[in-house]
């Protein structure tokens, strides 16, 4: 028997940071689930993130809170491009990249409303 359980339903989408705060998040290293998706505001970047601190939520566990962040900032595009050449498929590298993406990362949102994204 299997120790996998069975999850239905979709990940919550973070709130937006608000301007000149930040949020501490962990990125999901499976570039598939990695997507672009089509909103009614436009074409966004969607990715996995494990959240752990955020001034828009009053409590999160230790743990992190499992969930997506979905953006059309540059910030997002930038990261997305980083894994994704322009045809969809996912670069290969010469070192290892999932390496690159443990620990955690800020997400800041400038008082002018864009987003940085720097690790920690």
């Amino acid at each position: 028997m299997s120790d996998k359980k069975l999850s239905f339903g979709a990940n919550p989408s973070m709130r937006e940071v608000p301007t000149g705060q930040h949020a501490l998040i962990s990125i999901g290293k499976d570039f598939s689930e990695w997507k672009t998706i089509e909103t009614e505001w436009g074409q966004k970047f969607s990715f996995p993130i494990t959240l752990f601190s955020h001034p828009s939520y009053e409590s999160i566990p230790s743990k992190g809170m499992t969930m997506t962040w979905e953006s059309k900032s540059v910030a997002a595009l930038n990261l997305f491009a980083y894994i994704y050449q322009t045809d969809g498929e996912i670069r290969t590298f010469d070192w290892d990249v999932n390496a690159m993406f443990e620990g955690k990362w800020k997400l800041h949102r400038t008082d002018s409303g864009t987003y940085q994204l720097e690790q920690l």
